[in-house]
């Protein structure tokens, strides 16, 4: 019994290893009523199979029991970890980040964009680029001290209003 034991264990830490690398979470379209459920998901699974397996191990190296009374003491204590786990992933599901207000400023930080009209120290330029399969122009204000010519490649930092600052791309590759 003890093979048995230490199996589910084990079987319990390597799904538990592959929910931490693929995850565990299913688009809402996939389940009929749109509500999540998570009945015998991986991770229900996984708790389950590790606290039956280490439970399951313990009894036998304590010598509680028979064999009989250490399953069935190692199966309710794994459903009551698994119960207990649904339990804390069922209020973790109630916080939605659906909510998160992302800032305005920020959407198109990292987009690329050419400068149109010649960007001077002090003196706002244009720049121009493609989103959303639409072709736009803001006025542009360079983030640097250098000014940046017609055809210039560059990358949004910001966009306040129809102001969008702007860093050349050049000094953004250094950097990576």
């Amino acid at each position: 019994m003890t093979v048995l034991f230490l199996a589910c264990f084990i079987a319990g830490l390597l799904l538990a290893v592959r929910i931490m690398i693929y995850g565990v979470e299913r688009p809402r379209e996939a389940h009929p009523s749109g509500e999540r459920s998570f009945r015998l998901s991986p991770a229900l699974v996984a708790t389950s199979s590790v606290v039956f397996g280490a439970a399951g191990y313990a009894l036998t190296k304590g010598g509680v029991g028979g064999m009989a009374l250490r399953v069935v003491l190692a199966a309710a204590l794994g459903l009551l970890a698994a119960g207990v786990a649904a339990r804390l992933v069922r209020r973790w599901w109630m916080v939605t980040p659906e909510h998160d207000v992302d800032d305005e400023r920020y959407i198109l930080q990292g987009h690329l964009a050419r400068v149109t009209k010649p960007i001077q120290l002090g003196v706002e330029g244009e720049v121009s680029f493609e989103f959303a399969n639409d072709h736009r122009v803001l006025r542009a204000r360079n983030l640097d001290s250098e000014a940046l010519a017609i055809g210039t490649d560059v990358v949004i930092e910001r966009i306040e209003g129809d102001l969008a600052y702007v860093e050349s791309w050049a000094e953004v590759e250094k950097r990576l």
